[in-house]
């Protein structure tokens, strides 16, 4: 599940959201309980991996940026579309840990990640210096509701 709180809008023309947002995988928060980053760079990661995952590719990867951290994300075959997550530190470049491991049904991993996306939005969105990031917000929130204009287009082509 995909978590966000303490968000702070821009204060600032430099228009940068701050906040915590972590993904609690099976209990293990990760990277940490209220980990202090740019959620929207974070879930936009998790967005893009969503994407490549969902629209048939094997694996994918999402990024957390202020730290070491990464998740790897395979689909796996079951009854309804599954996601393996692995939430993984790599300090060490020549060794990765991984500090947790779990499977997510397709459908919770778009619903958690359209759920803190909608959280970011609604803290920011009448925020001064916020247009950009309200933008991105947006563009999250209708990829992930199917409204977006790739996948207005793949509807088009079935």
């Amino acid at each position: 599940m995909w978590n966000v709180a303490e968000i702070k809008a821009p204060a600032t023309a430099d228009g940068i959201v701050s906040g915590a947002v972590w993904f609690t995988l099976h209990g293990v928060d990760f990277p940490a309980t209220g980990w202090t980053d740019l959620p929207l760079s974070v879930l936009g990661s998790a967005v893009t991996a969503y994407g490549a995952i969902h629209g048939g590719e094997l694996e994918a990867f999402s990024y957390i940026f202020d730290g070491p951290y990464f998740m790897y994300y395979r689909r796996i075959d079951a009854s309804e579309p599954t996601v393996y997550i692995e939430a993984n530190c790599d300090r060490d470049e020549d060794r990765v840990v991984c500090l947790s491991t779990g499977e997510i049904p397709l459908e919770e991993l778009r619903s958690t990640l359209l759920r803190a996306v909608e959280t970011l939005h609604a803290e920011i969105v009448a925020k001064p210096y916020a247009g950009d990031s309200i933008q991105i917000a947006a563009k999250l929130i209708a990829t992930l509701s199917g409204t977006g204009a790739a996948s207005r287009r793949n509807a088009q082509e079935a």
